[in-house]
């Protein structure tokens, strides 16, 4: 008999990361792969200040706390683990674009946003928020990619929610040796196949994605074949769209 997973679908929630930290709060500890789903945010997260913007309904918003069963040392590991369990759940148009957005061609399908849990010099757990655009509305941005548009297996944000929760509780902590990891991840790494613009230093460049490095810098190469790496503050993607 499969283990059941905790899973708590919620109405309206400010954010499911926020709403993962109080449960964390009150409780002091969670179930690894205790997935929160939402059918509305009111202050759903990306990095930094971006905002995510939803209508009920249309995206996928959920949080999955997972606990490490190996403390981890580099936070860019729990970046690739997650983008490489994630990858079987998506058809093969979709990549992910450094740091942490799925991508289908130009347009982002959507985006992560992972905080992770720290204690004696290494990472013991991490929230992992996900957002999926699944179905087009009329505020629609044209950047946009909708997963149902790319896919005949039509998905509804609980069954998506429940098959993310499936493979994350069997593929995210198996084991990996560094170069198998390295090598998953640059497999489904999204920038490699074509030159994209890039603003540096004020400056609008063409360069592919070459890699990313161990500690999480993204390797790009330019057009007079010089590779350069970067911090995410450092580079801009200029968006075509």
């Amino acid at each position: 008999m499969s283990e059941i997973l905790p899973f708590y679908q919620l109405k309206i929630v400010d954010s499911t990361q926020l709403e993962l930290k109080r449960m964390l709060r009150q409780q002091g500890e969670l179930d690894s792969f205790t997935t929160l789903l939402a059918e509305h945010q009111t202050a759903g997260r990306g990095r930094g200040v971006s905002k995510w913007h939803d209508s009920p309904g249309s995206s996928l918003l959920l949080s999955i706390y997972v606990n490490w069963p190996v403390s981890l040392k580099e936070s860019f590991e729990v970046n690739q683990r997650v983008c490489v369990a994630l990858k079987p759940i998506f058809p093969d148009s979709v990549l992910f674009k450094w740091p942490n957005d799925l991508m289908v061609g130009t347009k982002k399908l959507g985006g992560m946003l992972i905080e992770n849990h720290w204690s004696g010099g290494g990472i013991k757990s991490s929230s992992i928020g996900i957002g999926i655009n699944l179905n087009p509305t009329n505020d629609a941005l044209t950047r946009a990619a909708f997963l149902n548009e790319c896919t005949s297996n039509k998905e509804t944000p609980l069954s998506l929610a429940k098959r993310i929760q499936r493979q994350f509780s069997e593929a995210l902590t198996s084991p990996y040796t560094t170069s198998q990891l390295v090598r998953a991840y640059h497999d489904i790494l999204w920038g490699q196949l074509e030159p994209q613009s890039y603003l540096i230093n004020g400056k609008e460049v063409m360069a592919t994605v070459e890699g990313v490095t161990k500690n999480g810098r993204l390797a790009l190469r330019f057009e007079n074949n010089v590779v350069d790496t970067f911090d995410i503050d450092q580079i801009k993607w200029v968006d075509p769209n």
